[in-house]
């Protein structure tokens, strides 16, 4: 029982260790005795409107409570996001040169089989809904890439893999997102057995504060199905909104609710957020690259 006990215990702690990690890795030694940099893409998606729900409804609970949280994001602009993102990937470059990095583009359809070459997405400098965080949420955004080059959405970065197998080098994609906040949602359910009852709660809350989300980061590909992961685990953030922070409707009806939230940025604070967070995330990529060389 008590080898038992200590094998559970160690499992906890493994698994809390993973989640509180800074970094999520995965295959990163793909990155291993590389000296030069190849960048298929540098992209950063700004979030312009997120929706989050709570819903404490179950089969024995029909009419339970639900609340619903939409946050819009008003007043970036395209110029604002494209020197954001501009400058971060300058910092990306600076950083990865002071680690004694060569860093080079990367043309991802140049590198691609004569087969493959048919099957190329099409690549824009500008994209709607392309970040890889859609899966996770109502969200909406605007992608920008650096230095106005097209690239493709995040669905279809799969691309680089295939020119990186044909190639034989390991070209890196980095994919940002940048939300003004983070939606937490909450749901609780009482059931009290003697009066028959069941006592629903649910709560949307917005914690305010420009942050690089979850599952940002970098992939280094090899081939399609093989690409070393360094991604963001954990949110980085400042605090506090940027800009003015106002109530637009807001529905109440019984045990449903509905709020919309404005957030009309102030572009200079903003500006400044935004970069403060992206330049941290590249330095906690970037020194991560470096450890696994």
């Amino acid at each position: 029982m008590k080898n038992l006990c200590t094998i559970l215990m160690t499992l906890f702690i493994s698994t809390f260790n993973l989640f509180s990690q800074e970094l999520y890795l995965n295959k990163e030694k793909a990155l291993k005795n590389v000296d030069e940099i190849k960048i298929a893409q540098f992209a950063v998606s700004f979030t312009t409107m997120e929706g989050k729900s709570a819903d404490s409804r179950s089969r024995d609970n029909w009419s339970g409570a639900r609340s619903y949280l939409i946050v819009k994001t008003v007043g970036i602009t395209p110029e604002l996001m494209q020197k954001i993102t501009d400058e971060a990937y300058q910092d990306f470059v600076m950083k990865l040169k002071e680690k004694q990095y060569t860093v080079s583009d990367y043309d991802i359809e140049a590198n691609l089989s004569k087969g493959m070459k048919r099957y190329m997405p099409d690549t824009k400098p500008v994209a709607q809904n392309c970040d890889h965080y859609q899966v996770y949420s109502n969200i909406e955004t605007t992608t920008i890439y650096a230095n106005k080059k097209p690239g493709v959405c995040n669905n279809t970065l799969y691309f680089t893999g295939h020119a990186a197998k044909n190639s034989g080098d390991v070209p890196i994609t980095v994919s940002y997102l940048i939300n003004s906040g983070y939606l937490q949602a909450n749901a609780s359910k009482l059931k009290d057995n003697y009066l028959g009852k069941i006592y629903s709660s649910t709560k949307v809350a917005f914690l305010p504060g420009v942050q690089v989300f979850w599952r940002s980061g970098v992939d280094a590909w090899e081939k399609k199905n093989k690409a070393g992961e360094i991604k963001i685990n954990e949110h980085v953030y400042v605090e506090g909104p940027a800009g003015e922070l106002v109530v637009d409707e807001k529905t109440s009806l019984g045990n449903y609710s509905k709020s919309t939230l404005i957030l009309n940025i102030d572009q200079e604070k903003y500006y400044q957020d935004a970069l403060t967070v992206l330049k941290q995330a590249n330095t906690k990529l970037v020194n991560a690259m470096a450890d696994v060389r």
